[in-house]
């Protein structure tokens, strides 16, 4: 058996981060994924707050040298009222860059991966968990690979298991979040229509009234294309995957268009039910990082940052627990605060974005008491870099004015209720 000071499952962005800064730390980090890389992956827009970490992370040069579509910012087009189209561009002299990357995520997290193995992390791949047995004096994990049974020894473990959220799933629940139970349906085309100068790695969000699309141009002519509907749209659905993701296209006229003469080179990947929140969070000898904690849902392209921020977070919460020889639950309290408070001010946005009456208000955007740059700094990840009081303040008032909105529409007989009950 194999000893080391964390053990850390799951291979994506929230556990190769985790992993790296550990091993930077001066930790001795083992790593279990259960899949080969390069694998497909949802979830391919990345925050440019994203960039300040994968800096911090040492990948960001690794990442820049692949090539990547490069993403100025977002457009927001509203098929129910004329096609009216709103696009933010990310804000200069921001703490953070200007720009992101589109990146397939097959790549991505293989890069990711291999930079955490040359920092020093050892990677055990493919192999499965399938046992976590904690005691006072730490935890053994036994895994299986190809080729043999694996055990490892540590100190900590680490959750970023992302959906299958392994510590949740075995010693705790999943709670689905009210009014987010959506389902989304993806893959990816070649041949789809491009933009050309700052807008063409744009990500492109299309509401229409059976839900919204994504719409992700990557490089070598690769457009990454899902369709988020509800879960009753699904439900309803009596054919397969791949009839549905059409269907969805056929109902959607920026999409259809812009697909038209567009080959599908993917199967068509399906996700059901996938806003929740899970718990524990943490625990005697164990954090949670990403997915493994909650998902909102996909609309602002946070998943990647909050996986690596969290992964920043807990790697941090760990060394000090090294440090004090503590690593009770009470410990690692202030780590789960620290999350709960970057995640709250992003999924309130997401809530507020369903609602008629700020949609409204995102779609006519105007910086009056500086709510554009509020706007921006959450499109960008920045809220939990910096978010100073006027950016607070801004967002209060957004928040208000579209409660008055939302009476407005009320007493024009116009819905006020969120579009998923629609």
């Amino acid at each position: 058996m194999e000893t080391f000071d964390v053990v850390v499952v799951g291979g994506g962005p929230g556990g190769s981060s985790t992993a790296t800064f550990l091993a930077d730390g001066g930790l001795r980090v083992a790593l279990f994924e259960r899949e080969r890389f390069p694998r497909f992956h949802v979830g391919e827009s990345l925050m440019p707050a994203t960039m300040l970490l994968l800096e911090e992370l040492g990948a960001k040069a690794a990442i820049e040298e692949r090539g990547f579509q490069v993403k100025y910012g977002a457009s927001f087009i509203d098929e129910e009222n004329d096609d009216a189209t709103q696009t933010f561009y990310f804000l200069p002299g921001q703490p953070w860059p200007n720009y992101s990357y589109q990146v397939p995520r097959a790549d991505f997290d293989a890069v990711l991966l291999d930079h955490a193995k040359k920092r020093g992390v050892t990677v055990y791949q493919p192999a499965t968990v399938e046992g976590t047995e904690f005691d006072a004096g730490g935890v053994t994990v036994t895994a299986s690979a190809e080729d043999r049974p694996l055990r490892a020894r540590a100190a900590m473990l680490v959750d970023a298991t992302g959906r299958d959220a392994l510590m949740a799933s075995r010693y705790g629940r999943r709670r689905r979040i009210p009014n987010l139970g959506k389902v989304a349906l993806f893959a990816h085309f070649k041949g789809a229509a491009r933009r050309s100068g700052l807008e063409e790695g744009n990500i492109r969000v299309y509401v229409f009234r059976d839900g919204w699309f994504w719409w992700i141009p990557l490089a070598g002519d690769v457009t990454s294309v899902g369709a988020i509907c509800h879960a009753r749209t699904a439900k309803e659905w009596t054919g397969d995957p791949d009839g549905l993701l059409d269907a969805m296209i056929a109902r959607c006229r920026g999409v259809s268009e812009n697909l038209a003469g567009a080959a599908r080179v993917t199967p068509v990947y399906r996700v059901a039910n996938f806003s929740y929140d899970n718990s524990p969070v943490v625990g005697d000898r164990f954090v949670a990082v990403g997915d493994a904690i909650a998902f909102v849902d996909p609309i602002f392209s946070g998943g990647v940052y909050i996986a690596l921020r969290s992964g920043q977070l807990a790697s941090v919460a760990i060394r000090d627990a090294f440090r004090a020889g503590d690593f009770s639950a009470r410990r690692f309290a202030d780590y789960e605060r620290r999350v709960r408070a970057g995640l709250d001010p992003l999924f309130k946005f997401i809530h507020k974005y369903y609602e008629p009456s700020f949609f409204d208000l995102l779609m006519r955007p105007r910086n009056h008491f500086g709510i554009y740059e509020a706007v921006l700094n959450v499109l960008s990840g920045g809220n939990w870099v910096t978010m100073p009081w006027r950016v607070r303040a801004a967002l209060r008032i957004l928040y208000g004015i579209a409660r008055i909105n939302a009476w407005v529409r009320r007493r024009a007989g116009l819905p006020v209720e969120s579009r998923l009950e629609w």
